[in-house]
């Protein structure tokens, strides 16, 4: 679940601690949020809950290859790139996009629309056509 709160100049409606909880909780694979750090950090009312997330590695590492489900426990190193803003982020997927699209085209096979044919110059099976035929 992504929770945006990059428009968040204060905390606003979130200082509801019921409405961080809704917003908290709805997340089952993983919660990424984005936001000024420093407005939350410093919010009496979300403070205990601000603090145990605060524990959390704090930067998006992108790991390519690394597939959902992953055996990666929780705890181990990540071998991958963080991201360190949006714009990072943005160069980071445009530059993987293209390093895709480049090597699909290095790759790309030339597709016949003549199946091959056998030495005498017929397919298989078409011997037992043309003896029909005769």
């Amino acid at each position: 679940m992504i929770l945006s709160l990059t428009r968040t100049r204060t905390v606003g409606y979130l200082r509801d601690v019921r409405r961080l909880t809704v917003a908290l909780s709805r997340a089952r694979l993983g919660l990424y949020i984005l936001g000024r750090r420093e407005v939350f950090e410093t919010c009496y009312e979300l403070q205990p809950a601000f603090d145990r997330l605060l524990q959390r590695p704090d930067k998006l590492m992108l790991t390519p290859g690394e597939m959902f489900p992953t055996t990666r426990a929780l705890d181990a190193e990540i071998e991958g790139t963080p991201m360190e803003s949006v714009e990072h982020l943005g160069q980071y997927v445009f530059e993987m996009t293209q390093a895709k699209a480049k090597a699909m085209g290095d790759g790309a096979m030339v597709i016949d629309d003549e199946a091959p044919a056998a030495e005498d110059g017929l397919l298989d099976g078409d011997e037992q056509v043309e003896e029909d035929i005769v």
